[in-house]
């Protein structure tokens, strides 16, 4: 029986890694520019769900079909976690038993969801040349592999999105603790050659990487050979000392990159 100790996040890491539900190695493609802000910062930046360059990511079909008892049960948490009065909390349950309110709330609160999270992106794959043209400045830019069992805390816990053709359903009443992750788990069918992978955060912005968790930066095949070295000059400089420098070349007979190391 394998005991897990939920306070040690990098145990939780590697179990999950070992089982084969995560991957050990993610890749973010970027931009150089993007690749000098993290390596002169120490810092990833996670982006709100609201500002995601597809209008359809994050969209949910909201259920408003509940029971009595369920809006009931809800109501009164919330009236013991607000300490509302009992003419409050009737006049609330009041509201809630009608279907438009539930949907208007559930609304609201996707919204708020939205603007509330941090969210970086990342793909189980560094080869995809889609990828490489949409995200790296068409094959100008980098694709930056990170170990997350060297940052359990800042990548704790990655989760695969789910590619579906219809917004996933949503129950705001019987789902609301898990709405974050509901929201940012689900994407269209359009979006499966990313094979992406997400880390939440609870808020937006900066947060520091562990320098042993960037482990290699792949140089486009159309990267200038004076900003590879440029950015092997700066992560020398700001001892980023675990990475090692691959560089992408197109292949002579196939639709396809090939990889080797940078000298």
């Amino acid at each position: 029986m394998i005991t897990v100790d939920y306070n040690d996040n990098k145990g939780i890491m590697e179990l999950l890694v070992k089982q084969s539900i995560i991957p050990q190695f993610i890749y973010k493609y970027t931009s150089l520019l993007n690749l000098k802000k993290i390596l002169k910062s120490n810092k990833l930046y996670f982006s709100k769900p609201s500002s995601f360059n597809d209008p359809f990511d994050c969209n949910l079909t909201i259920d408003t079909t509940n029971t009595d008892s369920e809006i009931s049960d809800y109501v009164k948490d919330l009236a013991i976690k607000n300490k509302l009065s009992p003419s409050d909390e009737k006049k609330y349950l009041t509201r809630l038993l009608d279907p438009k309110e539930r949907f208007d709330l559930t609304n609201t609160a996707i919204k708020l969801t939205k603007e509330s999270y941090g969210v970086s992106c990342f793909s189980k794959k560094f080869d995809n040349l889609l990828m490489w043209a949409h995200y790296a400045d068409k094959h100008k830019g980098v694709v930056i592999k990170f170990d997350i069992l060297q940052d359990a805390d800042l990548f704790m816990t990655p989760f695969p999105v789910d590619y579906k053709s219809d917004y996933p359903i949503f129950n705001y009443f019987k789902e609301k603790e898990s709405i974050g992750k509901f929201l940012l788990e689900n994407k269209s069918n359009d979006w499966k050659y990313e094979e992406e992978i997400r880390v939440m955060k609870q808020g937006s912005g900066l947060y520091e990487i562990n320098k042993c968790a960037i482990v290699e930066i792949i140089f486009g095949c159309k990267t200038p050979d004076n900003d590879r070295k440029r950015i092997v000059r700066l992560a020398n400089s700001k001892k980023w000392g675990n990475v090692e420098f691959v560089s992408a070349e197109m292949s002579l007979t196939n639709f396809k990159l090939d990889f080797n190391k940078y000298k």
